[in-house]
Parts: C-alpha cells; structure tokens; sequence
C-alpha cells in the first residue's frame, strides 16, 4: 500500500524524519518495502495560457500554439496533445528548463517549424503515467505563477507491506491510528456532517439481500442533482501519489474513502437500475455481465452479484458494471457501502481472474461496525465537491450485527511469555492506545475489549503480540537458550528418521525441501479427480500457496524439471515431509518419503551419453526402493497397479511387509512435456512410518561361506501377462536346497519368440555351508526347479 506522507499528517502530528518513521513502522510489524519522492521543485515550470492555436504547415496532428507565461514576448509551442484549446491553461516549460526528468529544453525545428519550449502531461513533470493529454490546471490561475505553487512540493510516498491479518492497515486512518500509538499522539479523524435534502431514500431504491452471510450488512444512499466533471486537484495529487488513476469527482471521491478508511465502495448511476431495486443475490448459471474494464464475463452459480430488477449490475466486492458506470450525463447517484464475505470475494476474483483495491480489501475484510461511516463520509465529499443533494435517510441491512470480542487473560503470563518485565500499568496503557478496552481488571486478570477494527485479535496470544511489539521487540532481553537433559525421554523416532536419512544418502540420494502450500494448477496437473481430498486455504497470501500439498511427487518433479532447466542432466532426489489430505470430511496429516530421478544415474562413468530406456529407469527406482528397505530391515514386494501421475501399467503399489505403503512408477507425458523432461523420469511416494517399522532391528550374523559356488541360467518362455513378481513367489515357495540367490538378468520380446510370449533369464547360484557341491547333485536341484515353475507357469525353456 503507497501512503502519500503529507495526507498521513492530515490525521496524525508526528515529528521524526522518513528513516526514523520506516524503522518504527516496521519495528512494529508494518514493514516499509519502499520509498519514494514524487514530484520536485519544477524550476522553471509555470503556468501558460493558451492564446492562440493554428494547424502546423507540414503536420495534420500537430498545431502551432501561442503561450502566455507571464513575460513581456508571446512563445510559440509546437503541441500534438489532442486536449489542447484556446483559453486553456497547462503546465509550460521555456527553453532552458530542465525537467524532473533531467531532460533539459533546447530550442527545436519540428517538422520545419520552431518550438521555444513545451506544454507538459504528466508523465513528463514525472507526476504519474498519464500521457493521454497535458495537465490541465485550474482556469483562473495566472500565466507566469511558478508550477510548484500550483501543485505542491515534492511529495514522499512510502510503500507499506500490509500482512494479511491486518486489513485495517490497507486504509490512511489505519495506518495513522498505528502511528498514534507509537508515537503517543492523538488520532484526528476527518470533520464532516451531511444535510440531508430532497425524498426519503426509501422511496428511490430498495435493497433486498438473499444471503446475509455472504452479505453480512449492504447501505444505500441515493444523491441527486450530481454534477460530473474533474476531482480537485488536491484530490488528484493524493489518488496518484497512492497509484490510483483519477477518473472524475464522484468516482474520485470513491476511491479516495476506500483509501481514507479501508472500505471499498461503488458508486451506480441511478438511472440505470432497473425497478429502483438493488438485489444482493448469486449469480444464475451462465449468467453474463460486461465489467468496467470492458470485458464480458461470464458467471457461476458460487459468485456474488449486485443486480438491479433485470439484470446483474456488479460483481460483488470485485468490479462494477460498465451498464451502470458513472458518465458525464449522470445527475442521480446510488452510493453502496457494504461488507462482503472474504472466502466468496476470494473465490469470485479468482475464477474471473480479477484482481483489484476491492477485492484486495474484501478478501481481507473489512470492519463491519464502519460500513455507514465510510458512506457518510463519501456521501458528504460528493455534496461538497459535485454539488449533489444527499436523499433523507439511508437503507441498511444489517440482520445480524457482529458480537464484540471478549479476551480473558492475565497479565502476570502475558509477562512471562514475552520473557521481559513489563508492570501490568504499562500493559494497561498498552491496550488504551490500541483502543482495547478492559473489563473485570482486578489487578491480576482482566477482559479485553476488542475494537471492531482489529479482525485479527481472537486469543490471549494475540494480545501478547501487540504487547510485544509495541513495548519494542527490541526490549525484551537476550536469553542465553537452555537444554535440559531428560533421562526418561524417548528420542528413538527421531534417531530412526536421522538413520534413515543417512542411509538415503549413502545409497547416492540428495534431500531437497518444499513448502506444504502449492497451486491448484500443480496439483490438477497430476490428480485432476482429488479435488475433493484437497485442503484449500480460505485467505491465501498468494495463489501459488494456496493449497496443502496432497503429494510430494509434484514438488519433487517440479524440482528435477528447475534443476534440467539449469543443464543439470541427472539427478536422484527425496523429500521427507508431510501431506494434507481430508478423508470423511475430517483432515489426515500423514508424514511421506519421495523418491524421484532422472538422466543416467543408474550408469557407470563411461555409459553416461547413450539415452535412458524407460525399464532403466524404472529398474532403477525398483532397486533402490529395494536396497532402501533392506537397509531398514524391511521385506518389500510391488503389486501391479495404475495412478493418474505415471505412465499406464508402469507403476506399482509398494509393499512393506505385505501392507500397502506408497506407490512407484514412471511419470506421465503430460506432466513431463510441463518442464521438457524429454527422458524418463521416475517417482515414488511410500510412508515414513512403514519405513522406520524395523529400524532398531539387529540382523544376525552369518558365517562367511567356506565352500565354493556354482551357477545355472534358465530362459522361460511365457505369457507375457506373467510378471517377475510371480516368478519370485513361485521360486520362494520351491525354497530349493542349498539356493544362495538368484537374479533376472535379461527380458526378451522379438524374433524367435512367439506373439504374446515373453522370454524371463534367470541366474542361480547354489552354495552349501557345509560341504563343496558337485555337478550331479546342483543339477537334480535345478532341473526340479526348472519343471516345477514350467508347470506352475505354463513356460517352456528357450532354446537359444
């Protein structure tokens, strides 16, 4: 938020400079992002009057302009500005003037004809970015009157980083109110009265509103015999210094109290509302309007709309309607102040993809109580500066006003847990500069009282923070932190997860780290059917973190596609993290490992520039998910199943002791096409807990082998619906005598194998702890081995 200096004094007297006001702002949790100096002494600018105009000889869209400036001699200015007229009077710089730009003026021959100097717009006095025409100044302003008596001295403006707890600081009075206590002055709020003239406001509009809970309290005032045309020029200045564009008195004056007081406001031309009604309802499926940004949008069922006895005239809290604006003809007013709900306003911004200071303000929200006071205050400015006569009375519609907020709390824990000595007076006088009021103070507890401009306060902790910060953060002494030692305590957990990560790390393994919050966006590209698993956050600081994550995979893609971006080509990752999920309605927090790689991790040094098959990579991940739980003392087994990230009928179920415990697999196309991951890339997710199940579990030991090994191949033909998995429990189930391990070393599918079938080679090594083996008997083994998974299998041997 930009706050012009001069207009914050309007409301507070302080006396400090720029730098000593931003660290207090900040020191107080209202940081200061920026500032900045608008406008500057404009030496040698002044005021000129336009007394003759004629077409440029060699030009159709230039003209030849005689100026006043106050001189005894006439300058002739070559101008295209298209609002330049006879009798005008703009900013005029003379050859020789140099501008805030640092651009100076040197006499000039455009399009054949001299130009002793320029009439200026705004952008080029660098008093905004308004380049549609020159500035016009008040019309009995004298030629010659030096610029910077006209528009001011340079103006401070400091750029506020609200924190989205506190919408009261998105408003002057706000952020003078927080200086009011700092600085131990008082708050001066603006003087101002209504007189009230004409009809009974009822008899020109009446408001209905349907849902009082997306709508808690809607006024209406209604203004006649309105007169449009320009704002103040005081008024102007402070609306661009705070980056606001002026648009016209009453629109100005709009905009100008959002600023002033935090709430937003809209202003109809009464004419246009059909029936004299005002209809707070939600839109009808499909129901179009055209906004003020001249876009036709489209509707849904969920958004809010302000609507006349025909058609839907705003969006709430969003945009108003281009059927309703304010134009120069406007003579009636309807003046809306209302309070919308956060979550509603949220939403409807962004399905439309719309984002402005209202919906800024109302996805925040706005103090309720205030609403009437912010349209009083408008009411009354559009009298004083469009001439308007303010209707008797005003509609309001507030069914159900919002209960004040009672704290209990004491004042001896307060001290405690902000670890500084501050006597329970000092908190007292704390809370009264906060405008907190106290009940039931008996010395040692108290109730607080809280003003209904400060949404954020709802516990005792909340009333340590504002304790905290306004005693000075900077205060509260340095405590050396202090361990303490508990025989009882069982760290076993925690060392189980710091084994696991070692040895993650020992099988080649780097941890990365992600936030909890990603996007919608993310998570549809991957899942687009868990919407209803999703926990979504009512008042997201942004829309990229508006979502708890209900995966890491996603996360840990998007981190291998940034990394490839980087000309990194392989790469082998995990996260250790949680993931939110609402199972039954009810939230479930559940603690994840991930797993993912890319490019050639699997290979040696000198097989590193051949490309990545996808059974690489997919055997790559299967084995270290295999050499992960043997290392943690797990048996693990995969079950043949499809999920929406991966590649269909490339991703398994993975099992820890025969449970469910994650899942495996390689990542689809689509996802991959999102970062240009051209090769395959593999991802697995899999449960902490299963994983750290045996973590303390001592193996036992076993004698080294004594005797020598011998060794059998077998190729088996079968269908190739048969997985290894089945050839494993098959061959576990033969249990042969003296079988040491056995290993799948080749998959075959082509010439000499018949369609359908696939060809499974397998290598078995025998050994005996007790004796040297001889051919004969390895070979009665074996071929028992052989017939049983033929039979079992429905394979045959291959022949070459």
């Amino acid at each position: 938020m930009k706050v012009p200096v001069s207009w914050l004094k309007e409301y507070v007297d302080f006396e400090d400079s720029i730098e000593g006001l931003s660290d207090k702002l900040t020191f107080a949790g209202l940081e200061v992002e920026a500032i900045e100096t608008i406008g500057s002494d404009f030496e040698g600018v002044v005021v000129g009057e336009i007394l003759n105009i004629e077409p440029h000889p060699n030009a159709d869209k230039l003209r030849l302009c005689t100026v006043d400036y106050g001189s005894d001699e006439h300058m002739q200015v070559v101008c295209g500005a298209p609002n330049v007229e006879v009798g005008g009077k703009y900013p005029f710089a003379p050859v020789g003037t140099t501008l805030p730009g640092g651009f100076t003026l040197k006499k000039a021959k455009i399009r054949g004809v001299v130009s002793m100097g320029m009439l200026c717009a705004k952008d080029e006095l660098d008093l905004g970015e308004d380049h549609s025409g020159l500035l016009v100044l008040d019309s009995g302003l004298k030629p010659g009157t030096p610029f910077v008596d006209v528009w001011g001295e340079p103006e401070t403006v400091i750029e506020l980083e609200v924190t989205p707890n506190r919408p009261d600081w998105l408003s002057m009075i706000g952020v003078a109110r927080e200086m009011a206590t700092l600085y131990g002055t008082e708050l001066k709020l603006p003087d101002f009265g209504i007189s009230e003239t004409g009809n009974d406001v009822n008899e020109e509009i009446s408001v209905r509103v349907d849902d009082d809970k997306k709508c808690p309290r809607y006024t209406a005032r209604v203004l006649k015999d309105a007169k449009i045309g320009p704002s103040p020029a005081w008024m102007q200045e402070r609306l661009e210094a705070a980056g606001i564009r002026p648009i016209s008195n009453v629109v100005d004056i709009t905009n100008y109290v959002m600023l002033e007081t935090g709430h937003p406001l809209h202003a109809f031309d009464a004419a246009t509302v059909a029936g004299k009604q005002i209809l707070v309802r939600t839109a009808d499926a499909g129901e179009k309007m055209q906004t003020l940004d001249g876009q036709e949008r489209e509707l849904t069922e969920e958004m809010l709309v302000i609507a006349d006895a025909e058609k839907a005239s705003a969006v709430a809290g969003v945009m108003g309607g281009a059927d309703s604006e304010i134009t120069d003809s406007t003579t009636t007013i309807l003046l809306e102040a209302a309070a919308f709900e956060t979550s509603t306003v949220r939403h409807t911004a962004k399905q439309l993809g719309l984002s402005t200071d209202s919906s800024y303000r109302f996805q925040r929200g706005v103090n309720t109580e205030s609403v009437e006071y912010a349209s009083q205050r408008a009411a009354a400015l559009m009298c004083e500066l469009a001439g308007a006569k303010c209707c008797s009375g005003v509609v309001d519609l507030y069914p159900q006003p919002k209960d004040t907020i009672r704290i209990p709390f004491s004042f001896k824990r307060i001290e405690n847990m902000i670890g500084a000595e501050i006597p329970a007076e000092k908190m007292r006088g704390i809370f009264q500069t906060l405008e907190i009021g106290l009940e039931e103070d008996n010395g040692e507890t108290a109730v607080a009282v809280v003003p209904s401009f400060r949404l954020d306060l709802e516990r005792e902790v909340d009333l340590v923070e504002e304790i905290a910060r306004i005693h000075g953060v900077d205060n509260i002494p340095a405590k050396t932190p202090l361990a303490k030692v508990v025989p009882e305590a069982d760290d076993s957990r925690v060392r189980a997860v710091s084994r696991l990560r070692n040895r993650l790390q020992g099988l080649g393994v780097s941890e990365i780290m992600n936030y909890t919050l990603v996007s919608t966006p993310l998570l549809d590209l991957f899942d687009p059917d868990n919407k209803g698993e999703r926990e979504e956050l009512p008042h997201p600081i942004s829309m990229d973190q508006s979502v708890m994550r209900t995966s890491l995979i996603p996360q840990l893609v998007e981190s291998l596609g940034r990394n490839l971006s980087r000309q990194v080509n392989e790469a082998c990752f995990y996260e250790l993290g949680r993931t939110f999920k609402r199972v039954n309605e009810a939230p479930v927090q559940t603690e994840m490992v991930s797993l993912g790689m890319m490019g050639p991790v699997g290979r040696s040094l000198l097989n590193k520039q051949a490309s990545v098959k996808d059974e690489e990579m997919y055997v790559w991940m299967k084995g270290l998910i295999e050499q992960l739980s043997a290392a943690q003392n797990l048996t693990v087994s995969f079950s043949v199943q499809d999920f929406p990230e991966f590649e269909a009928g490339k991703s398994v179920t993975v099992l820890i002791n025969g449970e469910a415990a994650g899942k495996m697999g390689l990542v689809n196309k689509k996802v991959r096409d999102e970062w240009r991951l051209t090769g395959p890339v593999a991802a697995a997710e899999i449960e902490l807990e299963a994983l750290l199940k045996n973590a303390f579990k001592i193996r036992k030991t076993e004698e080294l082998a004594q005797f020598p090994s011998m060794s059998r191949d077998i190729a088996l033909v079968l269908d190739e619906a048969v997985t290894h998995e089945e050839v494993v429990k098959l061959i576990g189930k033969a249990n042969p005598k003296d079988l040491e391990s056995f290993a799948l070393f080749d998959v075959y599918q082509g010439k000499g194998i018949e369609k359908g079938k696939k060809s499974l080679a397998y290598n078995f090594v025998y050994r005996s702890a007790k004796q040297t083996l001889t051919d004969k008997k390895v070979n009665k083994v074996h071929q028992k081995l052989t017939d049983f998974l033929c039979k079992q299998l429905g394979a045959s041997l291959r022949d070459s």
